[in-house]
């Protein structure tokens, strides 16, 4: 991965206009395997064995996978909306 291409979590706040935490939430669920997380390949620990993680997010990853989501919410809002009860 080129390094231009990773953001910090603070930036990853910035682009997605969240809080850090939200950012660190999203890694740490996705660490310990519970819904809700971001798929691995979006963030990398470039310190995996030190005693502090320190994590970079792929910004065409995150974004791609952003795109995907945005796109499966409109399918579920057509089927949605095409239903009547």
């Amino acid at each position: 991965m080129e390094s231009a291409k990773l953001l910090t979590i603070a930036q990853t706040a910035e682009l997605l206009n969240c809080s850090a935490g939200f950012v660190r939430k999203r890694i740490s669920l996705t660490e310990s395997n519970q819904p809700g997380g971001w798929p691995k390949t979006i963030f990398v620990n470039l310190q995996p064995n030190g005693v502090k993680s320190l994590y970079r997010i792929n910004k065409d990853a995150l974004e791609e996978y952003l795109k995907g989501q945005a796109e499966g919410a409109k399918v579920e809002e057509t089927v949605a909306a095409g239903c009547s009860l």
